[in-house]
């Protein structure tokens, strides 16, 4: 009887390992990775408290917190009852804002979602520097100084604050661990609910309502502060996942000089990250 050809046995293993080496490679091939965040990017479990960060130079630089400044300011504002409740409506005055959606009556609820300047700049004036400091103070917010424009001290002020202030500023405020009541801290957080009447998803064409992944809900607050040396840009918030999970973060991008960049990169950058994360 014919024996096999010695090489064939060895041609049929080679092929063999071919195979599965191939298969192997498949296997353990990586996932793309996520586009590098430009500035900070600061992410916490609150139920263990861990906390990824990616730079931790530039999550400890002290920066203007523009329009995110808007969370505190609305606790204050509530907790003072300087404003009443979310729904209480405020009487545009007339005058013409660069943001059409400002130019209308506004309420706490609609101008968190619109981040419209005026109602807050009229609600500082009422609740005045000593009371805001003292509050800032409290909240541990940054370096607390309300000094200067009543109306600005959170733009061109020197109000400052760093991502990781920022970040343990949320993770208290979304453990229930501020110094406010149940009842403002849940007004507060409903107004952070994203959905695609808010600025962000109509400025920067980003649907922050979702649909995300597994029925997340994502709350946050956009801030843009314009510089002749290079935008600062913000977005900060809370995940809600599927199974109960939570997670605060905070992005924060300050750009090189030049022309202004759509969407802000902060959120671009964030909605990545969280995306990356597997929590969107």
């Amino acid at each position: 009887m014919p024996q096999p050809h010695p090489f064939r046995h060895a041609r049929a293993g080679l092929l063999a390992l071919a195979t599965l080496a191939s298969t192997l490679c498949t296997a353990a091939e990586p996932k793309p990775a996520a586009p590098a965040h430009p500035g900070c990017f600061l992410l916490m479990d609150l139920a263990t408290g861990t906390v990824t960060r990616n730079d931790a130079a530039k999550c400890a630089k002290r920066l203007v917190p523009a329009s995110t400044f808007k969370v505190p300011h609305a606790l204050i504002a509530l907790e003072t009852g300087v404003v009443s409740s979310t729904d209480e409506v405020r009487k545009w005055d007339g005058t013409k804002h660069r943001v059409e959606m400002w130019n209308q009556d506004q309420t706490l609820d609609t101008s968190m979602r619109r981040s419209a300047l005026w109602f807050f700049q009229g609600t500082a004036k009422q609740i005045g520097k000593k009371r805001m400091e003292e509050w800032l103070k409290r909240f541990r917010y940054g370096n607390a100084d309300t000094s200067g424009d009543i109306t600005r001290f959170w733009l061109g002020g020197p109000l400052r604050v760093s991502p990781d202030e920022q970040l343990a500023f949320l993770a208290r405020m979304y453990k229930g661990e501020l110094p406010v009541s149940p009842k403002t801290l849940e007004a507060v957080k409903a107004t952070l609910v994203q959905g695609p009447d808010t600025v962000a998803s109509i400025r920067d064409g980003i649907n922050m309502g979702g649909p995300w992944k597994d029925g997340a809900v994502l709350s946050a607050k956009t801030g843009t502060y314009p510089h002749a040396e290079g935008d600062i840009t913000w977005l900060v918030g809370h995940v809600a996942s599927s199974g109960g999970r939570s997670h605060v973060f905070v992005s924060a991008v300050q750009s090189p000089p030049g022309k202004s960049v759509a969407p802000q990169p902060a959120l671009a950058s964030a909605i990545e990250a969280l995306t990356a994360h597997g929590l969107l």
